[in-house]
């Protein structure tokens, strides 16, 4: 906030318990549905992220798995279906506040079949996720939803397929898998039975650098790598999987699902190979098929940077508030900006001299003429609007490329440049 009265006046907003965060969370939904509508094909990436905020009362905010405070929240990002992927805005938000610490330990686990019982279990989340943003993207000509291993749910899989709904989910569980064509041929982990298949073609991949996680499990699923450039071949073929034994009728006994898989034949030496299982609606009949159910899954990256403009851009993890209540406020007013400082990054990033019209509007360009601190050209590319939202944020050139949180502080001036240009315009009679 620039002065003391915006301070305080955010801070009423924020503590003002007539304001629901779910309406808040529902209008940024309709939103992205109506702009999904126009792009008529999207891809709908779905990530769970834990908020932390360490100077909060967990007993107030809830629990992460740490103990620490925090809340967990489910996201279901919109993204166009062409080949930039714009996120044209988030589409469901569930959030998940532990009342008391998690229980370690496998004494303390319950089995299969008992949480499957269970009606508040978190991974539902995953299912509601899927049911409300189909439900909000009805408009649409196309929607793929896209999971990481957490979606790997027979439940979650089975209920899609039911309802025609197109998904590619990275494959989790190891689970035994037979032949659509002969299912009397032995079952085998399905691992080894897409070993024999033979590579319909190979492409090199840009991989990106992974940290050591300070979580040991999350290390094992993600190890880390260095950045390199991979050569990877691709295959795929359809499978049964059987229900598990601890699910049952309605819930349908058997599943045909297509299994794309991807292999690194020939890592570096001490590099882990890179090895994907896509379970997917999607055809998988020619080498163009098997590339689009790949690229929509490479999408699922979009979400990564995502919760980073939100928690690094937005700053959002270091607010004070001291109310869950207060938290949701300040989620559902940063969700639409991390979408906007993503695409802008992103798009300065990976075509600079697109026109600065793809990341902001006409009106937004003008007052950046006018009040910004760089000047533009007469016909700015995106990076040039890049550069001049940094500026706005207190940018040094000689600071080298702008940061999450510096285009963040220029986004939020540039919004309140505008706010006061449309005042005006309103007052002038001329809006």
């Amino acid at each position: 906030m620039q002065s003391e009265a915006e301070l305080e006046g955010t801070y009423r907003f924020a503590n003002n318990l007539a304001i629901e965060p779910l309406e808040l969370f529902n209008a940024l939904a309709a939103s992205a549905a109506a702009a999904a509508e126009v792009a008529g094909a999207v891809l709908v990436v779905h990530d769970t992220t834990d908020c932390s905020f360490e100077q909060a009362d967990p007993d107030e905010v809830g629990y992460l798995s740490t103990g620490k405070a925090g809340f967990f929240a489910h996201c279901a990002l919109v993204l166009e279906a062409n080949t930039w992927r714009r996120p044209l805005g988030v589409v469901h938000v569930e959030t998940i506040s532990r009342k008391e610490r998690s229980k370690r330990g496998r004494k303390n686990k319950a089995s299969g079949i008992e949480t499957a019982r269970w009606k508040d279990r978190e991974s539902a989340r995953w299912s509601r996720g899927v049911e409300a943003s189909s439900k909000q993207l009805e408009a649409c000509r196309s929607v793929c939803h896209i999971a990481d291993r957490e979606g790997d749910s027979y439940a979650l899989l089975a209920a899609m397929v039911g309802k025609n709904q197109a998904f590619v989910i990275r494959v989790n569980h190891d689970r035994k898998v037979g032949d659509p064509d002969d299912l009397a041929e032995q079952w085998l982990p399905i691992k080894e039975r897409v070993r024999s298949l033979r590579g319909i073609f190979e492409r090199e991949v840009a991989l990106s650098e992974r940290k050591r996680s300070s979580a040991p499990r999350a290390n094992k699923g993600r190890p880390v790598r260095n950045a390199r450039l991979a050569s990877l071949s691709f295959s795929a073929t359809a499978v049964v999987v059987k229900r598990p034994q601890y699910l049952a009728d309605p819930v349908p006994a058997t599943l045909t699902l297509n299994v794309v898989h991807v292999i690194e034949p020939d890592p570096p030496l001490g590099e882990p190979a890179v090895e994907w299982l896509l379970f997917t609606t999607l055809p998988v009949n020619s080498e163009k098929q098997v590339a689009t159910v790949v690229d929509n899954y490479r999408a699922r990256w979009t979400i990564e940077e995502f919760n980073k403009a939100l928690k690094t851009g937005c700053a959002y993890e270091s607010r004070e508030f001291e109310t869950l209540h207060a938290l949701l406020i300040i989620l559902a007013v940063s969700l639409p900006i991390a979408c906007e400082l993503l695409w802008l990054r992103s798009r300065a990033r990976d075509d600079p001299d697109a026109p600065a019209t793809e990341v902001l509007t006409p009106q937004q360009l003008k007052i950046l003429r006018f009040l910004g601190p760089r000047s533009l050209p007469d016909k700015p590319t995106v990076r040039d609007a890049l550069w001049a939202v940094a500026g706005l944020g207190g940018h040094l050139k000689r600071n080298g490329e702008p940061g999450w949180l510096i285009l963040y502080r220029g986004m939020k001036t540039l919004h309140s440049y505008e706010a006061g240009f449309e005042a005006g315009l309103r007052a002038s009679g001329k809006a």
